[in-house]
Parts: C-alpha cells; sequence; structure tokens
C-alpha cells in the first residue's frame, strides 16, 4: 500500500468504529431501561497487519446476562475488514444468528446504519424473548 492508501484506510477505519460505536450505542438505552441487558456495553478497537490499519471491531456485550453457551458474552460485534486483495468486507454477528457479510461502503450509508441497528435491535429482543422461555439448563 502507499502512504496515500495508508491515509484512505485510516479514515475509512476511524469512521466505521466512530459510526459503529454510535449505533450500538444508540441501543443501549432500550435494553438496559427494559431491564434486558442493564450491564451492556459497547467497546471497539482496530487490527493492523506490517503496521498498516486493516480493520476495526466494534462489539456490544453483556457479561452477565447471556446464556451460558454464549461464551463471547457478545450480543452484537461489526468488524470492517480490508482483505489481500483491499476490498472491504463488512461482517455483522448477532447472538443466536448467523453471520452477514456486505460489502463497504454501502450505497447509502445514512439508511443502512439506520436499518442495520433496528434489526439488531429486533434479533436482540428475540434472543431474549426465547431465552425467557427456554427450560433451565
Amino acid at each position: 500500500m502507499t502512504r496515500l492508501a495508508d491515509v484512505e484506510a485510516t479514515r475509512i477505519l476511524n469512521g466505521f468504529q466512530r459510526d459503529a460505536r454510535a449505533m450500538l450505542e444508540q441501543l443501549l438505552p432500550s435494553l438496559r431501561h427494559r431491564g434486558f441487558y442493564p450491564d451492556a456495553s459497547v467497546d471497539g478497537w482496530g487490527d493492523s497487519r506490517g503496521g498498516r490499519g486493516t480493520a476495526s471491531t466494534v462489539v456490544m456485550t453483556s457479561p452477565k446476562w447471556l446464556k451460558p453457551l454464549d461464551k463471547t458474552k457478545q450480543l452484537a460485534r461489526l468488524r470492517l475488514e480490508l482483505s489481500e486483495s483491499s476490498k472491504w468486507t463488512v461482517l455483522v454477528s448477532v447472538v443466536a444468528q448467523p453471520d452477514q457479510t456486505y460489502p463497504w461502503p454501502p450505497t447509502s450509508e445514512a439508511d443502512w446504519w439506520t436499518d442495520l441497528r433496528e434489526r439488531i435491535r429486533a434479533q436482540i429482543i428475540e434472543y431474549h424473548d426465547a431465552k425467557a422461555v427456554l427450560p433451565a439448563e
């Protein structure tokens, strides 16, 4: 990668980190106040390879309130990665759901974040409701 490409990658990763954190943090009040996941929090970090930024990960965790089988304690995880072929991909993981992959950037970024936030909210609530009716393990 050239210096200009490094600067652009850093800009993309930092923007994703900021927007992903903001989107997941918007979900916290409804998850906490309803009593679903009162300890839920959001954290994020970047990954690098050879001194260059190559990925950004943001997670929403709930250490005390997930089933024992959910060892990661992650309600949701968003990861933007730069492949060896210089293509950006977002991996979205929501508890008890199959992972989904999207090309980055989306056509309409603002709409994408809004739609993703609502999908994640619905999937977390669905997980919570299903967990509530399961017999004790």
